[in-house]
């Protein structure tokens, strides 16, 4: 992949993170606005049963599936076939674990949460295995049109059952739930026939060899994957904990307005990881991540100023009075937003050299830190000290993924972070090119 492919695959899975994020707010404007602080707040805990399922139980999969796929050692006819096979296995043992926490530990787990909710949820378990295992064959292949597709259809499908299941036929939660159940079903349809389009076929037949591979390389991407993610939500327990659902349902829109600025950072590093994959030559990948890195820690740091200068504003306009303690939330996870931004574009590069397991590390002291400072500041501070123990974590996320790429690269610390002389006229360069190819198809299209 040449650079203004890599700056168009990121433009294109940026655009598809805009209508995301635009689709996004109008949903999570509904949920707020119809089920109230408390009915969001246990929409939010019965669908963190299934994510927390899918995070510790799905191996590592996909991010093993992204490489592998990109480094060519095995057909993707039976890399398909084998990932498909996986995630009905998997996701078959995740139904089950799921319905041991309900039965036996919903309590202790999920207060004041109705079972009735957590059971329609466990549904998506499955949908949503199949859904990671599949569409990270597109990734691997680099069809990066073809990848956000999917997103861009996700996008669009869901507002429009929220809005008919919420709106429309007054359904409440379990209205909120099936509509992310409907939307996963025919998103899974649409991924399989892209990704057995792109793989030229599929075969069910299993390949102990490539099973081995890919789950020795994916558990080690799982568990920092695992650890990542209980970083981001392990605040949400603890807040329903030390506060009840109707403080998770504040901070849980504080959160997801502020990590619509993950927009950026994921486009580009979900497109470096394919690259550094499959790119042969170091003295290309040593100059090339730093300068992704960089560009996306300044820009997110642009784009959190402007959210720091608007968001009270923002949660009035959008949500109403009752949420407006959810702006004091959102500003205090902006700075560590900036640096997580940055942090997970050098982790890619670390996942794509080969060292995932590098990862753990970082993963393990950013998941003490958030719960050390969760533990301490939320029966101090509420909602605002969990999101400044976010904030805390997810610094110390990329200064330890700094470190690491550091070490891996040669580079210094100072290329990663500091604008290079040069990059202003690489910019325009890129501009330049990339305003033609978007005229060229603009003009094909008219």
């Amino acid at each position: 992949m040449s650079s203004g492919q890599f700056v168009r695959g990121t433009t294109v899975t940026f655009i598809s993170g805009i209508l995301s994020f635009l689709l996004g707010i109008g949903t999570s404007v509904i949920l707020a606005r119809v089920l109230g602080p408390e009915g969001r707040g246990i929409y939010a805990l019965a669908i963190l049963l299934p994510s927390l399922i899918i995070t510790f139980g799905n191996l590592g999969i996909g991010p093993a599936t992204v490489y592998y796929v990109a480094r060519g050692e095995f057909r993707r006819q039976e890399i398909l076939g084998n990932n498909v096979l996986l995630s009905v296995g998997i996701g078959g043992i995740g139904v089950l674990a799921g319905l041991i926490v309900v039965l036996f530990f919903r309590e202790k787990v999920f207060p004041g949460v109705s079972p009735g909710y957590l059971l329609l949820a466990l549904v998506l378990v499955p949908v949503e295995v199949l859904f990671s295992y599949v569409r990270y064959v597109l990734l691997g292949a680099q069809r990066i049109k073809e990848f956000n597709y999917v997103q861009i259809a996700q996008s669009i499908l869901f507002p429009g059952f929220i809005t008919l299941a919420l709106l429309g036929l007054k359904a409440g939660v379990t209205g909120a739930i099936l509509a992310e159940l409907f939307t996963w079903v025919i998103v899974d349809a649409l991924v399989f026939r892209l990704a057995r389009r792109v793989a030229e076929g599929i075969e069910l037949k299993p390949n102990i060899s490539y099973i081995k591979r890919t789950t020795t390389y994916g558990i080690q991407a799982h568990l920092a994957n695992i650890l990542g993610f209980l970083n981001y939500r392990v605040d949400m327990f603890l807040v329903n904990g030390f506060l009840g659902p109707a403080a998770v349902g504040l901070y849980a829109v504080g959160v997801g307005l502020v990590e619509k600025l993950w927009m950026i950072s994921y486009a580009a590093s979900t497109v470096l990881f394919p690259r550094v994959a499959a790119e042969t030559e170091e003295d290309r990948r040593k100059e090339f991540t730093p300068l992704v890195a960089r560009t996306v820690l300044w820009i997110t740091a642009m784009a959190a100023l402007v959210l720091a200068l608007l968001s009270r504003w923002i949660v009035l306009l959008l949500y109403s009075e009752a949420f407006l303690p959810a702006a004091g939330a959102l500003q205090a996870l902006l700075v560590g937003i900036v640096a997580l931004s940055a942090g997970r574009v050098l982790a890619n590069d670390i996942a794509g050299r080969g060292f995932p397991g590098l990862n753990i590390y970082t993963g393990l002291a950013t998941v003490l830190t958030n719960v050390i400072l969760n533990l301490l500041w939320i029966p101090r501070y509420g909602i605002v000290g969990a999101a400044w123990a976010s904030t805390v974590s997810y610094t110390v996320l990329f200064l330890g993924a700094l470190f690491f790429y550091c070490r891996l690269s040669g580079n210094r610390w100072t290329k990663v972070v500091f604008p290079q002389r040069g990059d202003w006229r690489l910019y325009f360069l890129v501009a330049k090119a990339l305003y033609s190819w978007a005229w060229a198809k603009a003009r094909a299209v008219l």
